[in-house]
Parts: structure tokens; C-alpha cells; sequence
């Protein structure tokens, strides 16, 4: 179930509403529909936490209506992450696995949360505060194969998780951001993050410069297990080949797996070690709050 922050449950007929206006197209519409029903952001209750969603957007809504956010992601993080462990979330948005990384690697830990939009910091910001995380470090920049400056194209807000510094496949004009750009490789030396054990990076089709752009790392194995989420079909529209990736990341030894449907890249050393294994038993009942 599903509450306020007063406590009260959402009420059916809310629930009901926000998914039509889900429904709506093109979204912006929905958007605008929103602001004049004057929706607005609730804290909601979650196994992992507290989050202030967004009811009418599609991170929100998969909240209200099943009370957690890709299961199968969690599950998976569990495995590879530990106490002590560092954690890279390129591709944050509003820092739902971000908090879950900083519970299960702890005070001893390290977590980076990389976010280019800056209508989700205040978001992040409140999400990391509700659930008393102070460690992580949060950057408001986009990963790309060179530092800079980049125009991010804004989705609407009914799915800020479909963002990124290419057009897509919309056919309705979006509104932009200026964001800096900086190389994976050259955050991670500024920060003096000489390994990651987990990076977790979903970031709408600019994975392609984000990984290509700092092979360094990868062939250091700097990087010990990769959950990428590629997106073949925006790659595809620029021109770009999600082979690339996958080709480089080979070379370099990496060994693809699939767990729990996450496309999961694990170093040699690590490979060997069974590292998805290596934790199955630990019970995922410590990062509940």
C-alpha cells in the first residue's frame, strides 16, 4: 500500500486518475493536464525506503501501483554490492537505486550519483534526505567522450528516464538544458574512485561516447561489474552501432551474463570469482528500512 506522508492511503479514484492521465498523448499534454489538476509530488512508503514521486510519471506510477521499482535490478544490485563497496549510478534520475546502493554498501562505502537534469536534483536531493543517506556524492553532469558542454534534450515530466543529449524518437519539440560534459575516466580520478565495483548505467543512447569515450578504464578493469542497459534503436539513429560497446567491453575480457534479466558485464578476475553468485545467500531483508 501506498501512503501520504500524513499517512493516509491513496485513495482508488486518485490512482485511477493518475493512470489515465498516463494514457494521455503526446505527453506533454498529460504534462500540461497535470500541472492543472494540481498534481502534485507525495512521499511514498516503499520496502526500500521513502521516495517523493511523482504520481503521474512513469517512475511514480509503477510505485503506486506495485509499491517498488524494478525488483529485478534490486536483486541484482544485492548480489554485487557489499559493505564497503563503491557504487557508480550514471543515469540517477531521481536517486530510487542511488539510496538502495548507499544502504547496502554503508558508511564504509562509496556512492556516486550521476544526474544531468537539473529539475531532479531538489528531487534527489529530498529522496536522499527522507532516507537519511549522507555519503553520496551527487554530480549534475552528463558522461560523454570529452569534457564540455552539451544541450540535453528534456522529455516530459510524465517520464524524465527518456532525457538524453540526443533527439530520440520524438516528434514534438523538447525543451533543452545546457549541461557540462566530462569523461567517465576523468570523474572517476577526480573523485579517487580507483575501482567501482558496481556501475549501474542507463542513459537513453549516450552510453555509446559515455563508455567509448574512456576505454582506459575498462581495460584496467577498473570497472568490475557493468549493468548497461543499451538502447539499440537511438543508437542506431545517430548512426552508432551497439556492437561498439559490446565489442570493446569483449576485448578487454569482460564476460557478459544475464541476471535476474539485467545485461550484467563482469570483469576477468571477477568472472572467475562467480562474483553474481558469491552473495546470493545474504538476505536482501538488510536494506530494509
Amino acid at each position: 500500500m501506498i501512503e501520504t506522508q500524513a499517512g493516509h492511503p491513496l485513495r482508488r479514484r486518485q490512482i485511477v486518475l493518475h493512470e489515465c492521465l498516463m494514457k494521455v498523448r503526446p505527453a506533454s499534454l498529460a504534462a500540461l493536464l497535470k500541472r492543472i489538476l494540481r498534481i502534485r509530488r507525495m512521499v511514498a512508503k516503499t520496502p526500500y525506503g521513502q521516495f517523493w514521486i511523482d504520481p503521474v510519471s512513469h517512475f511514480g506510477g509503477t510505485i503506486n501501483r506495485h509499491g517498488l521499482y524494478e525488483q529485478n535490478m534490486i536483486n541484482t544490485m544485492h548480489k554485487l554490492l557489499f559493505p564497503g563497496a563503491n557504487f557508480v549510478d550514471i543515469g540517477s534520475n531521481e536517486g530510487y537505486f542511488t539510496v538502495i546502493a548507499a544502504r547496502l554498501v554503508g558508511p564504509a562505502g562509496r556512492v556516486i550519483s550521476i544526474e544531468p537534469q537539473e529539475r531532479l536534483l531538489p528531487v534527489l536531493d529530498r529522496n536522499l534526505q527522507l532516507n537519511g543517506i549522507e555519503g553520496a556524492r551527487v554530480l549534475n553532469i552528463a558522461i560523454s567522450d570529452r569534457s564540455g558542454e552539451g544541450g540535453l534534450r528534456l522529455s516530459p515530466d510524465t517520464n524524465t528516464g527518456a532525457s538524453a543529449l540526443d533527439r530520440g524518437v520524438t516528434k514534438y519539440p523538447l525543451r533543452r538544458q545546457a549541461v557540462a560534459t566530462r569523461r567517465l575516466g576523468d570523474v572517476l580520478n577526480e573523485e579517487g574512485m580507483d575501482h567501482v565495483d558496481l556501475m549501474k548505467v542507463d542513459i537513453e543512447g549516450s552510453e555509446y561516447e559515455a563508455l567509448l569515450g574512456s576505454p582506459e578504464i575498462f581495460e584496467q578493469h577498473r570497472i568490475r561489474a557493468l549493468a548497461l542497459e543499451l538502447h539499440p534503436s537511438r543508437l542506431a539513429a545517430r548512426s552508432k552501432r551497439a556492437l561498439d560497446i559490446t565489442d570493446m567491453l569483449a576485448s578487454y575480457g569482460y564476460r557478459y551474463t544475464v541476471d535476474e534479466g539485467n545485461s550484467v558485464w563482469i570483469a576477468p578476475s571477477h568472472s572467475e570469482a562467480g562474483a553474481l553468485s558469491a552473495r546470493t545467500n545474504r538476505s536482501i531483508d538488510r536494506i530494509t528500512p
